[in-house]
């Protein structure tokens, strides 16, 4: 499981920049929960992941940057139910 914000378009424009209003948000959320996280980068995605399950409820409870930055509300979360094919892949 994962979290990925998108960074940019397929061009590449704005990624620099949003990864780095990312990361500082990202920043901020972590020191006000005292949570930590890793990251990596994969093309124009930005995933964080988390050692506990339960840090990501928290996270889509809390994250609330400041919305002025467009880079901030484009994300999700991802599963490994996202990447099966079939209800009966899952069982």
């Amino acid at each position: 499981m994962y979290i990925e914000f998108q960074l940019g378009t397929k061009d590449g424009r704005g990624a620099a920049q949003a990864n780095m209003i990312v990361n500082n948000a990202l920043h901020e959320w972590s020191d006000r929960y005292n949570i930590p996280y890793n990251t990596k980068i994969v093309g124009y995605i930005k995933r964080i992941t988390f050692d506990r399950d339960e840090h990501y409820s928290l996270f889509a409870m809390t994250w609330n940057p400041d919305q002025k930055f467009y880079a901030l509300s484009k994300w999700r979360i991802v599963s490994d139910l996202n990447n099966k094919s079939s209800f009966e892949d899952v069982l």
